[in-house]
């Protein structure tokens, strides 16, 4: 041991300050009026909250029609902002490609090769052979 017993016993009293320094610094802080009084506002908090809403309710009951009103406008503005977040989620569904498509492309009777004889069809339903008007048209 290179240390000398009063350089060693110098260390240790360092120490017990900085230890007894330390422990007196939290119990300052946690018995500070600070904590009994945050618990204090907490319970006032409560007691405020639940007053301001007997207020509320006692307003609703003197004058419901401007409460319905605000009710129904804020009842659409979460129906809005749930719609829009609905219509959003889709439209990245199906822009991902992972969606199948909601054209319908894809049906038979929609093929391009099918395409003329649908507009024959089309044709003959708006104007009925019996119609005095001819019609023709050329492809």
């Amino acid at each position: 041991m290179s240390d000398s017993p009063d350089k060693l016993e110098q260390d240790v009293e360092a120490s017990r300050g900085r230890l007894d320094r330390t422990l007196a610094d939290l119990q300052a802080r946690f018995n500070r009026p600070g904590i009994p009084r945050d618990f204090a506002d907490l319970r006032r908090s409560g007691q405020a909250a639940s007053e301001t809403v007997e207020r509320l309710v006692a307003d609703v009951r003197v004058n419901p029609v401007p409460a319905l009103m605000i009710a129904a406008g804020f009842g659409l503005l979460v129906y809005e902002a749930f719609r829009t977040a609905a219509e959003r989620r889709r439209l990245a569904f199906v822009s991902a490609g992972s969606a199948i498509t909601t054209t319908d492309r894809h049906l038979p009777e929609n093929h391009p090769d099918r395409m003329h004889e649908r507009l024959d069809d089309a044709l003959e339903e708006s104007f009925p052979g019996s119609d005095p008007v001819s019609v023709r048209i050329t492809k």
